[in-house]
């Protein structure tokens, strides 16, 4: 029964990010869209990369789920 949660909050996550991120490059909001920007010189290697929030707003959902949707289920 413990596997069947862990394999419903995971799918939650990935849903709810996914969703967040869909809607970032759908609508062009800046805050939900993932950047990513490498460089290579001679100075060495660079990256960064931003705009976490969709990836906190997934734990935050399946926070959400656990702890009050879950008593009503």
């Amino acid at each position: 029964m413990k596997r069947n949660e862990c394999i419903k909050c995971l799918a939650l996550f990935l849903f709810s990010t996914v969703f967040l991120y869909g809607v970032g490059e759908t609508y062009d909001v800046a805050w939900l869209q993932f950047h990513f920007f490498g460089d290579f010189n001679e100075e060495g290697f660079y990256f960064s990369f931003s705009s976490l929030l969709p990836v906190l707003g997934g734990i935050l959902i399946v926070a959400l789920y656990e702890t009050l949707f879950k008593r009503f289920i």
